[in-house]
Protein backbone atom coordinates (compact mmCIF):
# COMPACT_ATOMS: atom_id res chain seq x y z
CA UNK A 1 0.00 0.00 0.00
CA UNK A 2 1.44 3.41 -1.26
CA UNK A 3 0.06 6.21 1.29
CA UNK A 4 -1.07 4.10 4.68
CA UNK A 5 -1.22 7.55 6.29
CA UNK A 6 -3.98 8.92 3.88
CA UNK A 7 -5.95 5.70 4.83
CA UNK A 8 -5.45 5.96 8.30
CA UNK A 9 -6.17 9.83 7.56
CA UNK A 10 -9.75 8.77 5.78
CA UNK A 11 -10.70 6.26 8.62
CA UNK A 12 -9.95 8.80 11.84
CA UNK A 13 -11.97 11.23 10.10
CA UNK A 14 -15.16 8.88 8.81
CA UNK A 15 -14.82 7.15 13.04
CA UNK A 16 -14.24 10.48 15.13
CA UNK A 17 -17.90 11.54 14.45
CA UNK A 18 -19.59 8.60 15.90
CA UNK A 19 -17.20 8.71 18.73
CA UNK A 20 -18.21 12.81 19.37
CA UNK A 21 -21.49 12.22 20.90
CA UNK A 22 -20.70 8.99 23.56
CA UNK A 23 -20.86 10.31 26.88
CA UNK A 24 -17.03 7.93 28.31
CA UNK A 25 -17.86 9.29 31.88
CA UNK A 26 -21.67 7.13 31.95
CA UNK A 27 -21.93 4.97 34.51
CA UNK A 28 -25.04 2.40 35.48
CA UNK A 29 -26.32 1.05 38.03
CA UNK A 30 -29.15 -1.48 39.05
CA UNK A 31 -31.41 0.35 42.17
CA UNK A 32 -33.82 -1.91 44.04
CA UNK A 33 -36.72 0.81 45.05
CA UNK A 34 -39.50 -0.18 47.89
CA UNK A 35 -42.79 0.08 47.68
CA UNK A 36 -43.47 3.24 49.53
CA UNK A 37 -41.75 6.60 49.96
CA UNK A 38 -40.76 7.99 53.34
CA UNK A 39 -40.55 11.56 55.14
CA UNK A 40 -36.05 11.76 55.39
CA UNK A 41 -34.61 14.42 56.25
CA UNK A 42 -31.01 15.05 54.64
CA UNK A 43 -30.67 19.40 53.92
CA UNK A 44 -34.08 19.60 54.27
CA UNK A 45 -37.20 17.37 54.94
CA UNK A 46 -38.56 15.60 51.73
CA UNK A 47 -40.21 12.43 50.70
CA UNK A 48 -37.28 9.87 50.23
CA UNK A 49 -37.63 6.56 48.27
CA UNK A 50 -36.36 3.55 49.91
CA UNK A 51 -33.28 1.81 48.39
CA UNK A 52 -32.26 -2.04 49.37
CA UNK A 53 -28.30 -2.53 49.75
CA UNK A 54 -27.73 -5.91 49.07
CA UNK A 55 -24.37 -6.08 50.33
CA UNK A 56 -25.61 -4.51 53.80
CA UNK A 57 -29.26 -6.61 53.48
CA UNK A 58 -30.88 -3.68 54.47
CA UNK A 59 -33.16 -0.41 53.62
CA UNK A 60 -32.01 2.75 53.44
CA UNK A 61 -32.83 6.18 52.48
CA UNK A 62 -32.33 7.29 49.04
CA UNK A 63 -32.41 11.28 48.28
CA UNK A 64 -32.61 11.64 45.17
CA UNK A 65 -34.79 11.81 42.24
CA UNK A 66 -35.45 9.30 39.44
CA UNK A 67 -35.73 11.07 36.04
CA UNK A 68 -37.70 9.45 34.01
CA UNK A 69 -39.24 6.85 36.54
CA UNK A 70 -42.87 7.19 37.50
CA UNK A 71 -43.43 5.62 40.69
CA UNK A 72 -46.33 3.51 42.15
CA UNK A 73 -46.70 2.64 45.64
CA UNK A 74 -47.22 -1.22 46.28
CA UNK A 75 -44.32 -2.28 44.13
CA UNK A 76 -40.39 -3.34 44.60
CA UNK A 77 -38.66 -2.13 41.86
CA UNK A 78 -35.46 -2.95 40.24
CA UNK A 79 -33.86 -0.30 38.19
CA UNK A 80 -31.21 0.01 35.66
CA UNK A 81 -30.26 3.79 35.76
CA UNK A 82 -27.67 5.87 33.94
CA UNK A 83 -25.45 8.25 36.93
CA UNK A 84 -24.51 11.55 35.86
CA UNK A 85 -22.33 14.24 37.28
CA UNK A 86 -23.67 17.35 38.39
CA UNK A 87 -22.03 20.75 37.56
CA UNK A 88 -20.12 22.01 40.58
CA UNK A 89 -21.40 24.25 42.71
CA UNK A 90 -24.80 23.40 42.86
CA UNK A 91 -25.47 23.11 46.75
CA UNK A 92 -27.58 20.55 48.95
CA UNK A 93 -27.99 17.77 46.35
CA UNK A 94 -25.95 14.64 45.39
CA UNK A 95 -22.95 14.58 43.34
CA UNK A 96 -25.07 12.24 40.30
CA UNK A 97 -28.41 12.89 39.07
CA UNK A 98 -29.78 9.38 38.29
CA UNK A 99 -31.68 8.98 34.87
CA UNK A 100 -33.95 5.45 34.13
CA UNK A 101 -32.48 3.64 31.34
CA UNK A 102 -34.61 0.67 32.10
CA UNK A 103 -37.19 -0.76 34.28
CA UNK A 104 -36.09 -4.61 34.62
CA UNK A 105 -39.01 -5.42 37.16
CA UNK A 106 -41.21 -4.38 38.86
CA UNK A 107 -43.13 -6.15 41.49
CA UNK A 108 -46.18 -6.06 43.71
CA UNK A 109 -45.44 -5.37 47.76
CA UNK A 110 -47.03 -4.59 50.42
CA UNK A 111 -46.93 -0.59 51.80
CA UNK A 112 -47.95 -1.44 54.66
CA UNK A 113 -45.24 -3.45 55.84
CA UNK A 114 -42.37 -1.45 57.53
CA UNK A 115 -39.93 -1.99 56.82
CA UNK A 116 -40.33 -3.88 53.52
CA UNK A 117 -39.44 -7.38 52.85
CA UNK A 118 -36.42 -8.49 51.45
CA UNK A 119 -36.68 -8.41 47.58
Amino acid sequence: MKHPTKLILLITLILLPLTIGCDWGEHTEILIIGPYRTTCVGAFEQECYLEYNEENQQWHFFYEGIQGFDFVPGYIYRLKVSLHEREEGIQDVGKYEYRLIEVLSKEEASVNERPPRKP
